[in-house]
């Protein structure tokens, strides 16, 4: 049986009863669709290759988020193989095969997706043992060795956050950034010399669990005697320094940075 045709099946099998009273919600199909378009859009010609993203997040609101996270793993390694076969059907190659994650976010509207893609060539996709289709002998993934990723699929309503604690940070770094406002007030992140992220995306540097910042909405970075570098990331709500919207700006301690609801300071930790 072909993959296109087990994964069919599968969501037929999977969701035929979930959706069927409720016609008006996102079916899995659509997902499947919008993930290969995506796929085809963000290609990238090398010189003997044509590159294709290896890991997609899929972000949906809460009420198309939850019947589908509520079957598991198992559909999105349906949608990995799908995806793979497309790649393969197209002359595409991956990185490695291909790892799909779910998020529930409030600010995507209902029936709607927003799919970011990324290349990371250090994740590893278990599709489970006992697999004995073709796809999975050929050449189009070569082998990775590294453990950063052990599973397929990342069903998460609430994005990790990476905030640390206090006291391991306090005694490790001459300054922090303090949220003083907003959803995560009271946190504190270590400033050191590498650049630092902060989004709501799971995988910035900082996670903040603010609706009214971007995915991806601000940049520090050390400027050295001169302070630090703030850099706005394209973000739809822009970033303020003390009331002055900032596309980039070197700020200093105490400054009051405004992202969304949250308000954050650079501060210099008193123990060193």
């Amino acid at each position: 049986m072909s993959l296109l045709a087990r994964f069919e099946g599968m969501a037929e099998f999977l969701f035929t009863e979930a959706f069927k009273k409720s016609a008006s919600r996102l079916q899995p199909v659509e997902i499947a669709k919008e993930l290969v378009k995506t796929m085809l859009r963000n290609k990238q010609i090398s010189i003997s290759q044509v590159y294709v993203p290896n890991i997609y997040r899929v972000y949906l609101h809460s009420s198309d988020w939850g019947p589908i996270a509520s079957f598991g793993d198992a559909f999105l390694i349906e949608l990995s193989k799908y995806l793979f076969a497309e790649a393969e059907r197209n002359g595409y190659t991956f990185l490695t095969k291909p790892a799909i994650e779910l998020h529930a976010d409030e600010t995507v509207s209902p029936r709607q997706m927003v799919i970011e893609v990324e290349f990371d060539d250090s994740i590893v996709v278990d599709w489970g043992e006992g697999e004995t289709d073709n796809q999975l002998d050929n050449e189009l993934v070569r082998p990775i060795q590294s453990n950063w990723r052990e599973s397929t699929s990342i069903f998460r309503e609430n994005v990790k956050t990476n905030l640390p604690d206090e006291e391991v940070f306090r005694r490790n770094s001459t300054y922090f950034l303090e949220i003083i406002e907003g959803p995560d007030i009271g946190h504190s992140f270590s400033l050191q010399d590498e650049d630092v992220i902060i989004g709501r995306h799971g995988q910035c540097d900082l996670v903040l669990h603010d609706p009214e910042i971007s995915r991806r909405h601000l940049k520090i970075a050390s400027g050295g005697e001169n302070g630090w570098v703030l850099d706005d990331l394209g973000s739809t709500n822009g970033t303020f320094v003390n009331g002055q919207r900032i596309t980039r700006h070197t700020t200093a301690p105490g400054d009051r940075i405004n992202i969304g609801q949250s308000v954050l300071v650079i501060q210099r930790s008193p123990l060193t």
